[in-house]
């Protein structure tokens, strides 16, 4: 049984079924929205948030930001947030995955992860006028050509993006030329995952589910929402058994049992959440709800639904998400410039759009491309400065024995190395 039809609960729901052998199960709270061309047209992009199709969660009041409370937009919908975002495809740094494996996650660093990067990813290659105009740059060793997504540089750009890399390199930004390969600093033109036959979003549910929905071996109950998983005492001592889910469809409560696993693949929010609704979390939560029962100290501590109450299963409410530093600017822009925006203020020309797309897939209905800079902390801070903060962390001595993730010392002192030397390497990292 897998809880949550999402990004990647209907990736694991597809593979498992392969098996004829067993039945999977996929419970979704969220609806199908095969048809719904807010999801689907490109250029459309944004217009599902704060909708049915989003569980619009927000933060409590933060104390660094005056205490406002910000919005966290999450795929309330089949395919989850990938029908929601913004269809960038792009990588993260190959430190940070290899980074991973320090911390003795053996296969999740960079060159354990590339291929099943590739596998996911049918690639669509540019044409050479195209690559000139756009600017693009790609290496196509880091790129899949049969995977179930597909992924196209734009067929649309705004007339900004033509200005992007001039005005970066003479920034001192040059342009990244393959930045699909583990770093992407400096400036690129980025991937969107987007059908180029179709000219529609590629997202988890038309990739993954959609081929195999024929399977007799595969069940997906939508518009289905799991209250609590199960747990069953097991043989050895403190042992505890996922048994089944119960969950909620049609305003009526089901318990459905399970013969092999539950997987639990329900999100950043709702994961944690879920775990905390069968008993399992941080003691000291879980007894202030009454609910302690299956003791997981380190359990959600950057990511837990919030109190008022704490269990509630419709809670909107989430307390330390994870820390990510973003700034979104607003500027004016002259108005011959034609963009996305122009056709949210203006009926007349998104109707000339609309059309256009409909009959021809092309004009700014397509357009999902975006212009992308990573900037290392370097870039922007003097020598003296970056010396400074590399000062304030935490020794990285091991006196207390080895720096392994076994030692019980371990994972936090590797984490400390791995920290100093972002600051002290030459080479930049973006994601600093």
């Amino acid at each position: 049984m897998v809880i949550g039809g999402g990004t990647a609960g209907l990736v694991i729901a597809s593979r498992l079924s392969e098996d004829p052998t067993i039945t999977v199960g996929v419970l979704e709270a969220g609806p199908a929205a095969f048809e719904e061309p807010r999801i689907n047209v490109p250029g459309r992009l944004g217009e599902t948030l704060f909708t049915e199709y989003d569980w619009q969660f927000e933060t409590i009041p933060q104390p660094g930001l005056g205490g406002r409370k910000l919005p966290w937009n999450r795929g309330k919908v089949l395919g989850g947030s990938s029908a929601l975002n913004f269809m960038m495809w792009s990588r993260g740094n190959k430190g940070d995955y290899d980074a991973w494996e320090k911390l003795g996650n053996k296969g999740w660093g960079w060159d354990g992860m590339l291929p099943y990067f590739k596998k996911s990813e049918t690639f669509q290659i540019p044409t050479r006028d195209y690559q000139e105009k756009h600017h693009v740059y790609y290496d196509q060793d880091y790129h899949g050509t049969s995977g179930p997504l597909h992924t196209i540089y734009s067929a649309e750009y705004g007339a900004s993006s033509q200005r992007w890399h001039a005005t970066l390199q003479s920034l001192g930004v040059e342009s990244n030329r393959s930045h699909m390969s583990g770093s992407s600093v400096g400036a690129w033109t980025s991937l969107t995952a987007v059908d180029p036959a179709t000219q529609e979003r590629c997202y988890s549910a038309p990739a993954y589910y959609l081929p195999v929905s024929h399977r007799e071996n595969l069940v997906l109950l939508t518009n289905a929402t799991v209250r609590n998983i199960i747990l069953e005492e097991g043989n050895a001592p403190d042992e505890q058994i996922a048994k089944g889910v119960n969950f909620t469809h049609t305003s009526k409560h089901y318990a459905v049992n399970v013969v092999g696993e539950v997987i639990l693949s329900a999100g950043t929010v709702q994961s944690p959440q879920l775990l905390e609704l069968s008993g399992i979390g941080n003691p000291a939560i879980l007894r202030a709800a009454g609910a302690y029962e299956y003791a997981f100290p380190f359990f959600g501590r950057h990511s837990i639904i919030a109190p008022k109450p704490h269990l509630n299963p419709k809670a909107r409410r989430v307390s330390n998400p994870p820390t990510l530093t973003g700034t979104m600017m607003i500027y004016e822009l002259d108005p011959s410039i034609l963009t996305l925006e122009a056709l949210r203020s203006d009926p007349l020309l998104a109707a000339a759009a609309d059309e256009q797309y409909a009959t021809s897939k092309t004009g700014p209905r397509t357009a999902a491309g975006y212009s992308a800079a990573y900037l290392p902390f370097s870039h922007y801070t003097s020598p003296e400065e970056m010396s400074r903060l590399a000062s304030q962390l935490p020794s990285t001595s091991s006196e207390g024995g080895p720096a392994a993730p076994n030692n019980p010392a371990g994972p936090s002192l590797v984490r400390d190395q791995i920290l100093s030397s972002r600051f002290s390497s030459p080479s930049p990292s973006g994601q600093i």
